[in-house]
C-alpha cells in the first residue's frame, strides 16, 4: 500500500545552530512527520526532533550472530568430519583457528542484511528515478526543514511559523495531483 503524498512548506537554513533551535521548535509546537535534511550529520538532531531510537539494530545483530555461528559449524564440519587433517597434532576442532572466518562470515551476513532487507525495503528507499531535492544548493551549505501542512493549518501559517524561526527561505512542495490519484 502506497502512502499518500502531502504537501510540505520546506523552511532553508544556513547557520546550523539556527537550524537546531527550529527542528526543536518544531517538535515543540506539535509538528509531526517533519524531516530534517542537512548536509553534514548535526549529532542530537533526531533528539531534537522527537525521533525514537532506531530498531535497525536489532535484525541486523541477529543476522550477524547467525553468520558468525553459521562460518564456526561450516569450519568445524569441513575440518573435523569432511576432512580431518591432523595439523601439528592439534585436535580436529581447535576454535582458535576458527576465529577469523567466523568473524568475516559474521560480519559479511550482518553488512548484506543491513543493507538489502532492512534499510532498503523497512525505509522504503528504494532507487527512483523520481527523486528529487527541495533546492540544489541543499547537498552543499543549505540546511532544510521540511514541515507537512496537515489539518488545522494552513501553507500562510507555516510560511510566517519558518519565517519566526530564522529561515532565510521558504519553499512548497504540493505533490502532483497524479501522484494523489494513482494512491
Amino acid at each position: 500500500m502506497s502512502r499518500m503524498a502531502m504537501p510540505y512548506v520546506c523552511g532553508f537554513f544556513t547557520d546550523p545552530t539556527v537550524f537546531k533551535r527550529a527542528c526543536a521548535a518544531s517538535y515543540a509546537a506539535g509538528h509531526r512527520g517533519h524531516q530534517a535534511f542537512t548536509p553534514y550529520p548535526l549529532h542530537g538532531i533526531e533528539r531534537l526532533m522527537g525521533i525514537r531510537r532506531s530498531w535497525i539494530g536489532r535484525p541486523v545483530l541477529f543476522m550477524l550472530l547467525f553468520g558468525a555461528f553459521c562460518g564456526f559449524l561450516m569450519q568445524v564440519w569441513m575440518l573435523k568430519y569432511d576432512w580431518p587433517l591432523v595439523i601439528a597434532g592439534k585436535p580436529f576442532n581447535s576454535w582458535p583457528t576458527y576465529v577469523v572466518i567466523t568473524f568475516e562470515s559474521g560480519i559479511l551476513m550482518g553488512a548484506l542484511s543491513n543493507l538489502a532487507i532492512v534499510l532498503l525495503v523497512a525505509c522504503r528507499i528504494l532507487p527512483s528515478t523520481k527523486t528529487t531535492l527541495p533546492l540544489d544548493r541543499l547537498t552543499d551549505d543549505t540546511f532544510c526543514l521540511a514541515v507537512p501542512v496537515t489539518e488545522g493549518r494552513s501553507i500562510a501559517e507555516l510560511d510566517g511559523w519558518m519565517t519566526a524561526q530564522g529561515a532565510e527561505s521558504t519553499r512548497h512542495y504540493l505533490p502532483p495531483t497524479s501522484e494523489l490519484s494513482h494512491a
